[in-house]
């Protein structure tokens, strides 16, 4: 189990009511996210799990490739420091406590590290995120989505047919549908007078972008949109598609069967008033090898 922790502990933030510790800071984002990861482990039983972090959310490359990219979420001088953020400290040290294992790449989102772990192993890969990005990375019979809709008590399972049914394209072709149809989200315009539909039907008649760019019939009205966004489509598919072989570092993923450092756990949940979330964190771990 690969998790996009930003992903989560801001799905977090917004639906679990503030809660403070006792010198006031807020902790509400990483009880949740606690009690996500118990509910998980207790749930799908995986054999190996890692927490990916985003080392850098807003990447060099992705940024020299496509300016646009995140820019209306850079922080301005006078705005508040990310509450949900200031919370990540606090979840990786109840994380060393416990033992379970975090995953970064310098340079790089989490979506790339989650990328690059999957392609170093051959057992079953789900992972669990709110974001259709890594539905990109969806390979069957191997590597799942694990689509958050409500928390985690309500997750798609996105594999290439769920991908298939829902937007009427090749399982396996995620990325050329989104680069066509862009993400306002992430500053990424799509193919002007290119949306959802028509993407659709582009991959569905063809099987992938470069097939429809090299037929001899396509509609000229389409390809004179796909030319005239070329040097969009180049940018994209750097910024779009995750990255596989980033140099992750981290644990080994194993899960532990006890805490590591159950005094240190216990200490941390008195500081943060998250005794109860660290309970239920413990009693998921696996009570056999």
């Amino acid at each position: 189990m690969l998790l996009d922790a930003a992903s989560l502990l801001y799905r977090a933030y917004h639906g679990v009511p503030e809660l403070k510790a006792a010198d006031g800071t807020k902790v509400h984002a990483a009880m949740g996210f606690l009690n996500f990861v118990s509910r998980l482990l207790a749930d799908r039983k995986p054999g190996r799990f890692y927490a990916a972090l985003d080392n850098d959310w807003r990447p060099a490359f992705r940024v020299e490739a496509l300016p646009t990219y995140k820019t209306h979420r850079v922080a301005g001088p006078d705005d508040e420091p990310d509450e949900v953020g200031l919370q990540f400290p606090i979840i990786l040290e109840i994380f060393d406590a416990i033992g379970l294992s975090y995953a970064e790449a310098d340079g790089f989102e989490a979506e790339d590290v989650i990328a690059t772990l999957a392609a170093r192993t051959d057992e079953r890969v789900e992972v669990v995120t709110g974001d259709r990005d890594l539905f990109a990375i969806v390979r069957d019979p191997r590597v799942k989505v694990l689509y958050t809709l409500r928390g985690v008590s309500e997750l798609a399972e996105v594999d290439e047919g769920w991908i298939a049914k829902k937007y009427g394209i090749p399982g396996d072709r995620y990325l050329d549908y989104a680069l066509m149809r862009g993400d306002p989200s992430d500053g990424l315009p799509g193919v002007a007078g290119i949306g959802e539909k028509t993407a659709s039907d582009i991959l569905r008649r063809y099987g992938s972008l470069d097939a429809a760019i090299a037929a001899p019939d396509l509609d000229p009205a389409i390809r004179q949109k796909l030319k005239r966004s070329t040097e969009y489509l180049d940018a994209a598919r750097r910024v779009v598609a995750p990255v596989a072989d980033t140099p992750v570092r981290g644990g080994d993923g194993v899960i532990p069967t006890a805490p590591k450092n159950v005094a240190r756990a216990r200490a941390l949940g008195e500081r943060y008033r998250l005794s109860g979330s660290i309970d239920r964190l413990i009693a998921a771990l696996p009570s056999v090898p």
